[in-house]
């Protein structure tokens, strides 16, 4: 999941400010921006080749001095992201597929239920919202 944040902050990446993530909107906000990137055809949804063009580009790939082995060791777990936020097996991603695990992880996170995450509740919690459990459908 830490992947895909990366991701969502790399493909959501513009030259002003950034949402602001540690609040529930911001990471709303982010999330939707980097859906509008990823959406290339602007469908609505995101197909398998758009999510492996997103990834192909992410920076982490990018490096010279990366060989092609452990170039496909990094590339695999962000590609097997796209299947486990397909909640609905329908081979596309929608934006409240793409979001539901990471709103998930920062209600986790979100300890006194403020729509803000301090740097203090991340701490504290977490290894209890790293990973959270299967999206309910």
């Amino acid at each position: 999941m830490i992947a895909l944040f990366l991701l969502a902050a790399a493909a959501a990446a513009k030259p002003h400010a950034a949402p602001d993530t540690t609040t529930r909107a911001g990471l709303i906000a982010s999330y939707t921006a980097m859906f509008t990137r990823i959406d290339t055809d602007g469908d609505g949804k995101i197909s398998r080749a758009e999510w492996g063009t997103m990834v192909d580009a992410a920076p982490m790939l990018q490096s010279l001095d990366m060989s092609q082995a452990q170039r496909a060791a990094l590339r695999a777990p962000l590609i097997s992201q796209f299947d486990q936020s397909d909640s609905d097996k329908d081979g596309f991603l929608t934006l409240d597929e793409l979001m539901a695990r990471p709103l998930i992880r920062f209600a986790c996170l979100d300890t006194n239920h403020d729509a803000r995450v301090t740097q203090a509740e991340v701490s504290a919690n977490l290894d209890r919202c790293s990973a959270p459990a299967a999206v309910a459908q």
